[in-house]
C-alpha cells in the first residue's frame, strides 16, 4: 500500500508540474507528465486490479484539475495503463530507442482518443492538418522524455519499498535437453 499512496502522490505531483510547465512552454512542446507517469508505473507495475485503481484516480485527478469532461481522462488513463502493462509483458521494452518508440505511439494514441472523444461530445471541434502536426509533436516530445521517466518512476517505487525484481525483463526460456 505503501508503494501504492507514494507512486499516486508522485504522479499527481507530476500533473500539477505540468499545469505550470503548460504555463511557461508553448502547449505542443510542453510534456505531458501525467501521460508519462501512468506509461511508467504501468511498464513496472505488478497485478492488475490496485494498478487499475491507482490509474483511475490519477485520471479523476487530471479530469478535476483540467476542467474537462468528467471521466474521460480517467478512462483514457486506464486504457493506457492497461497498454502499458500488457506491452511491459509482452515486449522487450528496455531499450532507449524502444522505450521511446513506444511512448511516442501511446502519446500519439492518446492523443487522438482525446480528440475523437471530445468531438464526439462537443461541436465545433474539427480534424485538420494543424492538430496532426501538433499531436505529432507532443508525442515525440513525450517519447523523448521516456528514459528519464521510466528511470525516475523506478527509483521512487524502489524506494518506497517495491522489490527490484518488478522490474520486468525479457525471460528468454531455454530448452533443456536430457543429458
Amino acid at each position: 500500500m505503501k508503494v501504492f499512496l507514494v507512486l499516486f502522490l508522485a504522479a499527481l505531483l507530476a500533473v500539477m508540474l505540468e499545469g505550470v510547465l503548460a504555463t511557461i512552454i508553448m502547449p505542443p512542446w510542453a510534456p505531458d507528465l501525467g501521460l508519462l507517469a501512468i506509461i511508467s508505473i504501468g511498464l513496472r507495475w505488478r497485478g492488475l486490479a490496485l494498478g487499475l485503481v491507482l490509474a483511475y484516480l490519477l485520471g479523476s485527478s487530471v479530469d478535476v484539475l483540467s476542467g474537462s469532461l468528467m471521466g474521460l481522462h480517467a478512462l483514457l488513463f486506464l486504457l493506457t495503463f492497461m497498454s502499458a502493462v500488457f506491452a511491459g509483458r509482452q515486449l522487450n521494452l528496455k531499450g532507449t530507442v524502444s522505450l521511446v518508440g513506444f511512448y511516442t505511439a501511446v502519446s500519439f494514441s492518446y492523443g487522438l482518443s482525446l480528440y475523437l472523444v471530445s468531438t464526439f461530445f462537443l461541436s465545433g471541434v474539427e480534424i485538420g492538418l494543424r492538430w496532426f502536426v501538433e499531436n505529432l509533436i507532443h508525442s515525440v516530445v513525450n517519447g523523448l522524455l521516456a528514459p528519464g521517466a521510466v528511470a525516475l518512476f523506478s527509483r521512487i517505487a524502489v524506494w518506497a519499498g517495491a522489490d527490484d525484481s518488478s522490474e520486468r525483463a525479457l525471460y528468454i526460456e531455454t530448452p533443456v535437453r536430457p543429458a
